[in-house]
């Protein structure tokens, strides 16, 4: 098993030449959301908390705040194993979600079941390290979301690839919204790349 960092190298490396701290926490919360839906299984054991602004990998977070940390060239990921399911669903995770802004998977990540559940009756501008049950992300995911087209099923059944070369075309963000269900509901080395992150003053770090 990989550990959050390792697989956060594998995502920057491949979205280059860099990557803000906002996005790369929500693909992060993508990957291990997919890997949960269609194996039952964690990519990596670290916990996810559902921060005000979205689900975090307190680790990651801690480790990746400087610009430098999340540059293409500066990733060494020779060494990091992984699978050919996983390095494939990495593939397709960024070509649905790779040219959303942070902002835009953050207000994705609002309006899905897990995050929601994470953070029960909170404001949503209070702050919070509720864990995102690793249970809630399977069952979400695998019920109520396509990626690429195909469910959690379909990918188990048939394999993780990608059906043509990733778009580079815009994500209408406002169109994905209006498509959900009711019940499915970086500048310089600032410490989100300009988004604003943070747990809040009152949340306590969670120890797995």
């Amino acid at each position: 098993m990989v550990t959050a960092d390792e697989l956060a190298s594998v995502i920057i490396a491949r979205s280059g030449p860099w990557i803000d701290a906002m996005s790369l926490q929500k693909l992060l919360y993508y990957v291990q959301a997919w890997h949960l839906a269609i194996t039952d299984e964690p990519l990596f054991e670290e916990e996810i908390q559902a921060w005000r602004d979205g689900p975090v990998v307190y680790d990651v977070w801690s480790t990746r705040k400087s610009q430098a940390t999340r540059r293409a060239a500066a990733q060494n990921v020779d060494e990091v194993d992984l699978d050919d399911l996983a390095s494939d669903l990495i593939d397709l995770v960024l070509s649905v979600y790779g040219s959303m802004s942070g902002e835009e998977l953050s207000v994705l990540t609002h309006v899905e079941r897990p995050w929601q559940e994470a953070r029960g009756d909170l404001p949503p501008e209070a702050g919070c390290s509720n864990v995102i049950s690793p249970d809630s992300m399977a069952r979400f995911y695998r019920a109520h979301r396509r990626l690429g087209g195909r469910t959690a099923t379909d990918l188990a059944t048939v394999g993780v690839h990608l059906h043509q070369p990733t778009s580079s075309g815009p994500v209408d963000i406002d169109a994905i919204l209006r498509s959900l269900d009711d019940d499915s509901a970086d500048v310089g080395d600032e410490r989100w790349g300009g988004a604003n992150l943070d747990p809040g003053e009152h949340a306590t770090r969670v120890d797995a």
